[in-house]
């Protein structure tokens, strides 16, 4: 498997598997059509039905990576919000975690800062990244991934499928 060591400690420090890999392809074939199965749902529940997900390709796409949180790896307070494609707008984020099984790290949460707050402000939910589990956030929700303490082999760490979810909105 190849890959690229993402080390802007401003964002990140996790590997991302290459976009081209066949690994990458196989997991965006098997995944997706899933989360285009549920997403009219998770827009429901986060109170955004003015997205279209039944919009063409052309105006709803959706960006995969899937990475590994070595030791040490982490990532920084940010918002997914701030990247475009094609002149789209991230609108929703969602990451689902896995792992072997006994799990062979600690940390690696995800911090979902409250609302209006920054960071530093002390309010924030937490969480633990389960294996076989999904979480669905807004794009521009505030949030951090904590330091990964794990073995030294690959197997060991924190994996995850990311994906930002662009859009339109509906015509009114």
């Amino acid at each position: 498997v190849n890959g690229r060591m993402v080390l802007n400690r401003e964002v990140r420090e996790a590997l991302v598997l290459d976009k081209d890999e066949p690994v990458t392809r196989d997991v965006r074939s098997w995944f997706l059509p899933k989360l285009r199965a549920v997403l009219p749902e998770v827009l429901r529940r986060l109170r955004m039905d003015d997205l279209d997900p039944g919009a063409s390709k052309r105006k709803w796409l959706f960006i995969l990576d899937v990475a590994v949180y070595l030791n040490g790896g982490f990532g920084l307070a940010h918002r997914d919000n701030g990247v475009r494609e094609k002149n789209l707008h991230p609108f929703v984020s969602c990451v689902y975690y896995f792992h072997r099984a006994p799990r062979s790290f600690a940390g690696g949460d995800l911090l979902l800062h409250d609302a209006g707050r920054g960071r530093g402000a002390g309010t924030f939910s937490r969480i633990e990244p389960l294996c076989n589990s999904i979480v669905f956030l807004p794009s521009d929700c505030l949030h951090e991934i904590t330091p990964v303490a794990c073995g030294a082999e690959f197997g060991d760490g924190r994996f995850s499928i990311n994906v930002w979810i662009h859009g339109s909105r509906r015509s009114r």
